[in-house]
C-alpha cells in the first residue's frame, strides 16, 4: 500500500471506532506521539494506555474526517470531534494529525488543535 492507502485505511478505521485496531496494526511499536507542544510520548503501549484513559470518561462521541491529503511520506489529516463527558461536560476540537510512515507503520504523530 502506498502512504495515500495507508492514511485512508487508519482514517477509516477511526471512523468506525476501531482505534485500538488501528493502533496495533497501522502504528509502529516505538511511535513517537505529541499533542501541540506538549512532552513527547514514545511507545505504542503508553499512547493506547492514554486513548484508554480519556475513552473511559467520554460518554459518547463522533468524528469527521474534514480533509487528508500525502506528501511522501507524510500524511495530514483534518478532524473534526465531538465528545460528551461522563457528568455532562461537552467538548469540540478541531484537529490536524501529521503522520509521517515508515514500511507501512506510523513511526511519528503530532496532533495540532485548539
Amino acid at each position: 500500500m502506498d502512504t495515500l492507502q495507508l492514511d485512508n485505511r487508519l482514517n477509516a478505521l477511526i471512523q468506525e471506532g476501531k482505534n485500538l485496531e488501528a493502533f496495533r496494526t497501522l502504528y509502529d511499536p516505538n511511535v513517537v506521539a505529541q499533542e501541540n507542544d506538549e512532552e513527547e510520548r514514545v511507545g505504542l503501549e503508553p499512547w493506547i494506555q492514554r486513548y484508554q484513559a480519556m475513552s473511559q470518561n467520554v460518554e459518547s462521541g463522533k468524528v469527521r474526517l474534514v480533509a487528508n491529503a500525502v506528501n511522501g511520506d507524510v500524511s495530514f489529516s483534518e478532524w473534526e470531534t465531538e465528545m460528551v463527558f461522563k457528568g455532562g461536560g461537552a467538548m469540540k476540537i478541531a484537529q490536524v494529525a501529521v503522520r509521517h510512515w515508515t514500511n507501512g507503520r506510523v513511526v511519528r504523530e503530532r496532533f495540532y488543535h485548539k
